[in-house]
């Protein structure tokens, strides 16, 4: 197989991936939001960000880095130097996953307490600490099989967690009925454990088969402690730096209720405004963001083979298509989000209020998809301490945003405050990379002109609905209004050549024989 077909099949696995683990967790959301209520879902993901500062902790960079390392000893044909470097980054995600939760353990009252607010949520954070041995491994897992591009095993690990991890808890929620909220977080938190050991010892067969069919081989093998420090050189900076993004993003999200408290609302009334934007507006932003996961994944361990090789001109044509492809697909998605933006809700929630908070943040969502094309390809140049420093400047910005806004607008505040955060951290990206590589980009054959066929071919696909079926707001009117929109926003980027022939023409290189 050659080496772009096996990236494109790579990529179509990780994106069939990511759409698949993005419909069950919007799914799971929206049944989580049905038992829990929205404040339930607001006290819920409160919860979960502090879960996420101690997730970031048990992984310190583990993934990135056996991604970056293997695939560089890979590429010198040096496996003995990539079996190295595996043997090294395990044992490093075992010691920071092992201290992430004895700390999560050892600090579960003062985090529900202090952090939360809420002591209900002790039982479940010392239930989360045995999850994150198992998270920090698996990301080392997961990252072997990016740098390898063998991302099968590794999809399938998380596809599996996700299910066993939704089936665990709607079965347990059915057997024990809980009738209140802290019960049922600890039976949500008990599905989270056992999936994330279920998913290690997945990821562990796989592993083990795939270096049985895949021996690393040949080479000159490396030092252990130039490979020790060459880990530690990746892993730690973007570790620390995740770690201190993610705490100060633990803070933003800690702080928002308090904010929303502060301009003149209920506790009850700032938790719901916080569960629906956190727990049902931004996952249904983010879902489309799976078609390019695939791609912005494997843009790491590619464009680090290309700068190991001195093969410039590839990362320039790979930088070009994906810049492209990521601005007319997310354009289109913005389009489709505000144009139904309130059926969406209603029919995944079945809570109107979501609707307003969709189509307000939808335009942003061209900045968001970008701005992880972009991150993807400065890991693989060598800038993943600029991306990680760069997320915690944002995220800093964004706590100085949620405590001046929020108190003085409420949720418009809080809506201000992540339009405003992806806007700022895509701006530095997106310099970094001109800055790194010199690139440019067509504005107006990228993104003015999908901006207006985008509007054009909603505007139709909405105007042809209501012509043949005046009623709205079922979930098969949305679909094929959503269908009728791509077919024609597609024409209309064939007719203008913004999807050139030589775009077709490399589609079936790809994947035909």
């Amino acid at each position: 197989m050659s080496r772009l077909r096996n990236f494109a099949v790579n990529a179509g696995i990780l994106t069939v991936t990511s759409l698949s683990l993005g419909a069950v967790g919007v799914l799971y959301n929206a049944w989580l939001t049905r038992n829990l209520g929205s404040a339930g879902m607001g006290l819920f993901s409160l919860m979960m960000a502090v879960y996420r500062f101690a997730v970031t902790f048990a992984c310190s960079g583990s993934g990135l880095a056996a991604t970056r390392l293997v695939a560089e000893e890979t590429a010198r044909k040096n496996g003995k130097g990539a079996a190295s470097a595996m043997s090294k980054t395990l044992l490093y995600s075992l010691f920071f996953g092992v201290l992430g939760g004895v700390i999560l353990w050892a600090a579960s009252n003062f985090a529900a307490e202090t952090m939360v607010g809420d002591i209900r949520a002790a039982k479940p954070f010392r239930i989360l600490a045995f999850s994150l041995p198992f998270v920090g491994i698996s990301a080392a897992f997961s990252g072997y099989f990016t740098a390898v591009t063998r991302v099968f095993p590794s999809s399938a690990a998380q596809i599996f967690e996700q299910l066993s991890q939704m089936a665990f808890t709607v079965s347990v929620f059915a057997l024990m009925k809980p009738d209140d909220l802290g019960e049922a977080c600890v039976l949500v938190a008990a599905g989270s454990t056992v999936s994330e050991a279920l998913a290690f010892a997945f990821h562990y067969i796989l592993y083990k088969i795939d270096r049985n069919r895949h021996p690393f081989i040949g080479g000159k093998g490396c030092e252990s402690f130039s490979m020790w420090k060459r880990l530690v050189s990746i892993a730690f900076p973007v570790g620390a730096s995740a770690v201190l993004r993610s705490a100060l993003s633990t803070v933003k999200h800690l702080l928002v209720p308090v904010s929303l408290v502060k301009s003149g609302m209920s506790n009850e009334t700032a938790l719901s405004e916080y569960g629906i934007v956190g727990g049902m507006v931004l996952p249904v932003l983010t879902f489309p963001c799976a078609f390019l996961l695939g791609f912005s994944n494997l843009l790491v361990p590619e464009v680090t083979r290309y700068k190991t090789l001195g093969q410039e001109e590839k990362i320039d044509r790979v930088m070009g298509y994906v810049f492209r492809m990521t601005l007319m697909f997310a354009i289109a998605v913005a389009a489709a989000l505000m144009a139904w933006a309130d059926e969406f809700a209603v029919i995944l929630y079945n809570e109107p209020a979501a609707g307003t908070a969709i189509r307000a943040l939808a335009p942003i969502v061209t900045v968001m998809y970008l701005d992880s094309a972009v991150d993807g390809i400065l890991k693989g140049l060598g800038e993943q301490v600029a991306v990680v420093r760069y997320n915690v400047y944002d995220t800093a910005m964004c706590v100085g945003l949620v405590y001046g806004l929020v108190p003085l607008f409420g949720t418009a505040g809080y809506l201000a405050t992540i339009a405003i955060s992806e806007v700022f951290n895509m701006a530095l990206s997106a310099s970094r990379l001109v800055s790194v590589t010199g690139f440019r980009v067509n504005m107006v054959r990228w993104a003015l002109v999908p901006s207006l066929a985008a509007a054009l071919s909603t505007a139709l696909s909405s105007a042809v609905l209501k012509f043949f079926r005046p009623e709205t707001g079922g979930a098969p009117q949305v679909i094929l209004a959503v269908l009728i929109m791509l077919a024609v926003y597609y024409f209309l980027l064939r007719l203008f050549r913004c999807i050139r022939k030589e775009d077709i023409l490399l589609a079936k290189r790809i994947f035909t024989k």
